[in-house]
């Protein structure tokens, strides 16, 4: 689903700004002692709160027992993340390939009116979006395709530089095949898949991408150079033939 200026959802989600500092701040190892450690916490009182009735002291062993390590994990997974987001610029400087200057400039053109922000209720559902609250699949800028992943990390390239991006019944799961978007820029080492997308959004991200580069090739196998090339195996192969400008022999 698109979400244009204007919609509740897209408006929620780009609020007050600074999108890349909070894309970073999703998930992660420490926000996942965090929730240990509160666990861990939820445990201790309520095994500690019956052992009231045979005495204080069964009650803080056993609390404490739950409670101390998780109040340690809870210290550890806010330090850790606070880490994280301290060096957050320097996680997108590497990711990208950007300078800070770009970098701000990517921020700035996600918050223009003009940016193509399109949303997603997976087919399988297990994370608890709808239609009120839908994931947030990308964003497409001006000059950049914005794609939010999981654990606090982050898909950005220049449009200029994506080659492709296809929908394909055909990626490899544990149990089989699975559906999705597969995409690919010259500055990648491999394709890079998303299978949480719909077909309707995979064709909405496909269709907006294409409008800003008409060349974007949409197709998982197509020839070039008198080679034929299946984006699922030979992504790392075909990004360094388009990095290069030339075909490999």
């Amino acid at each position: 689903m698109i979400l244009q200026k204007g919609d509740k959802r897209r408006e929620r989600y780009l609020k007050d700004g600074d999108v890349l500092r909070r894309m970073r701040d999703v998930g992660g190892k420490g926000k996942g002692c965090m929730a240990g450690g509160i666990t861990l916490l939820v445990f201790g009182v309520l095994l500690g709160a019956p052992c009231l009735f045979i005495g204080i002291k069964a009650a803080a062993v056993v609390g404490g027992i739950f409670g101390i390590p998780g109040l340690l994990l809870i210290l550890l997974g806010k330090s850790m993340q606070a880490k994280k987001m301290k060096n957050y610029l320097s996680y997108y400087q590497e990711a990208t390939g950007f300078d800070e200057q770009e970098l701000k400039r990517v921020e700035q053109e996600i918050m223009a009116p003009d940016m193509i922000m399109i949303g997603n209720v997976p087919d399988e559902n297990r994370q608890g979006a709808s239609e009120k609250n839908p994931q947030i699949s990308c964003m497409i800028t001006e000059h950049y395709f914005v794609v939010p992943m999981l654990m606090g990390e982050s898909y950005i390239r220049r449009i200029e530089d994506m080659i492709l991006a296809t929908y394909s019944q055909e990626i490899l799961g544990v149990n089989g095949y699975k559906h999705g978007l597969v995409f690919l820029s010259k500055k990648d080492m491999d394709a890079y898949i998303n299978a949480f997308l719909t077909r309707e959004t995979c064709g909405e991200v496909i269709r907006a991408l294409q409008s800003k580069k008409p060349d974007l090739i949409t197709a998982q196998r197509f020839a070039y150079g008198g080679r034929q090339f299946d984006v699922i195996t030979d992504g790392k192969e075909i990004a360094r033939v388009f990095e290069s400008g030339k075909i490999l022999a």
